[in-house]
């Protein structure tokens, strides 16, 4: 008979190292999750109102936010989103990677709590088309390869 942890129902190889208040539980995770849904609610509406465009959010188990730039347009275009968005969190930029066509850009930061808590972790990252990289050669568009 396998051990649960009544608080979640997990089995106790089934959750990470528990903090100093003892082990994560799903409680924890669903309760990181809500109040980072509220944080992105009010980022988006402030976002809004500043004219940004949409981004493709994920909220993490652990409460962590990260956007996605989509890649629609040119590489500019996409620079200028990510940079936008950069500035607007006030993130950090870490070191860019370029390979296999494409240029990933990424910010890494904190948003701000309310009354001096703790920030909310939130990563940014951008897919960047390398039109020095394309291989023009790989598809004819007038085929049917398309």
């Amino acid at each position: 008979m396998a051990m649960t942890d009544k608080a979640s129902g997990d089995q106790p190889g089934d959750r990470p190292v528990g903090s100093l208040f003892g082990p994560v539980t799903d409680t924890d995770r669903r309760r990181w999750q809500i109040q980072a849904h509220a944080a992105l609610a009010s980022v988006l509406l402030r976002a809004h109102e500043a004219g940004l465009p949409p981004l493709t959010w994920t909220v993490t188990d652990t409460g962590g936010l990260s956007g996605r730039v989509d890649s629609p347009g040119t590489p500019g275009e996409v620079r200028a989103r990510f940079g936008a968005w950069v500035s607007f969190l006030d993130l950090q930029v870490a070191a860019g990677h370029t390979g296999g066509g494409w240029q990933t850009c990424a910010a890494y930061g904190e948003l701000p709590g309310r009354a001096g808590t703790r920030g909310r972790p939130v990563g940014l990252r951008a897919d960047i088309p390398d039109p020095t990289q394309i291989d023009r050669t790989s598809v004819d568009p007038t085929t049917e390869e398309c």
